[in-house]
């Protein structure tokens, strides 16, 4: 949607163009490398319209100029392409019951920087938690500045009920954690604004956004670590409900003499399927203060053909379908993710899990779904962190504070030549 200026008041002009800005944005990063002519032509702005929304867009350091032509559009010269530019970046933080974890990642999608730390949280207050969330935060804010990036955005995953508009974790029975302000704890060591919220509701819209489930708009992502998450996207938008609870898929009770919840109920699908209930069921034991994710031992021991491991997999896969055969009827989705742990185990989970689906769910059995393995892994709900403040960028990039100018105009940096170190990733 594009809007015309010609008898717009002074108001709305500034309404008209910051929604403008939005539109040849989003056109960008939908379409690639693009001219300034072809953006006109797609969106129907003027050619003058858009070279002031382009120089705009690039002076926010947003859009950048490739230093390639295209070729014109009937009669004229070459054009210069356009592509989304890769300076500005969002942190995404995630605390879990076994680890906390940093990614940032820029506007083209690429990760810049990552880092994850193993230690059991549930022993744990959550003041040092938080502590450590916040040295990490740092120390990647502070790596990516030194790369002459600008970060954006910080919002942090976290495995329980969050109030989104006080960024209030409600509860989070797996790390103990109940009416916890985490935002605001995190602004104070921070020093900048915090967005906190459900970890299976960001890795359901990475996968959605750049995943496993681009083009799908009705899916569940199933998101497995200690506990189990469930993000649902129905139309394209993440369902919340009335109080932005929804989606707990690993409280749903499938046996109700089963074993004690640490929710408080009985039977809980996580007390099946969870990481440490799989790594049970299949004679491994979690290593305190280990240096190595269970997941990559189970995954190691399935690989092998560890007949316990293969075994306790297959028995996950069908509790899992099970518990999904209602999700399926309830909803009418067209797919499963398996993300967090289950989505490097997918190759022994997803055969039981589309078996069972097959067998229990009337609208599986009726329609065609697909079950997929997470694109991102276990690292699908951070991903969807670092990557939920640069979506709001493209929806309003005039938010965007202006650059600071570090180059002069026509220097190889601002033509697409910003020169850009790998990205630093490690588990420790």
């Amino acid at each position: 949607m594009t809007f015309d200026r010609a008898t717009a008041s002074p108001a709305d002009q500034t309404t008209v163009r910051r929604a403008n800005l939005g539109v040849v944005l989003r056109h960008v990063a939908a379409g690639g490398s693009l001219s300034r002519a072809r953006i006109a032509a797609d969106t129907g702005l003027t050619r003058g319209t858009v070279s002031s929304l382009v120089s705009e867009l690039i002076d926010l350091e947003l859009l950048r100029e490739t230093g390639e032509t295209t070729s014109p559009l009937g009669i004229g010269r070459p054009g210069v392409a356009l592509e989304l530019a890769d300076v500005v970046v969002g942190v995404g933080l995630e605390v879990n019951v076994d680890y906390v974890a940093v990614s940032v990642e820029d506007l083209t999608g690429a990760v810049r920087y990552e880092r994850r730390s193993y230690r059991d949280n549930r022993g744990s207050a959550p003041g040092p938690v938080l502590d450590r969330l916040a040295r990490a935060a740092r120390t990647a804010i502070e790596a990516v500045d030194r790369d002459g990036l600008r970060t954006i955005g910080v919002s942090v995953a976290v495995p329980g009920l969050v109030e989104e508009a006080s960024g209030t974790v409600v509860f989070a029975p797996n790390l103990g954690w109940e009416d916890l302000p985490v935002a605001a704890e995190l602004e104070e060591r921070l020093g900048r604004p915090v967005h906190v919220e459900n970890e299976s509701n960001l890795a359901a819209l990475a996968e959605h956004w750049t995943g496993a489930a681009v083009g799908i708009d009705d899916f569940v992502c199933v998101f497995g670590e200690v506990g189990v998450g469930g993000g649902i996207v129905l139309g394209g938008r993440l369902f919340r409900g009335s109080h932005g609870f929804g989606g707990e898929f690993g409280h749903v009770s499938v046996d109700p003499n089963g074993a004690l919840c640490a929710c408080g109920s009985r039977g809980c699908v996580e007390t099946l399927v969870g990481q440490e209930s799989i790594a049970r069921a299949a004679g491994v034991s979690p290593v305190a203060g280990r240096t190595r994710s269970l997941t990559d031992e189970l995954v190691r021991r399935a690989e092998s053909g560890t007949p316990e491991v293969v075994r306790a997999l297959d028995e996950a896969g069908r509790s899992l379908g099970i518990a999904l055969a209602s999700t399926f009827n309830l909803f009418d989705v067209q797919a499963v993710v398996l993300g967090g742990c289950f989505g490097p185990l997918a190759p022994w989970l997803e055969d039981a899990v589309r078996r069972t689906l097959q067998e229990r769910s009337l609208a599986a059995r009726s329609g065609t779904f697909v079950v997929l393995p997470s694109a991102f892994g276990d690292g699908a709900a951070v991903r969807g962190a670092a990557a939920l403040s640069l979506h709001r960028v493209l929806d309003a990039p005039w938010s965007v504070p202006a650059a600071r100018r570090r180059l002069r105009r026509g220097s190889p940096a601002s033509e697409g030549e910003r020169p850009r170190r790998e990205v630093a990733i490690a588990r420790g």
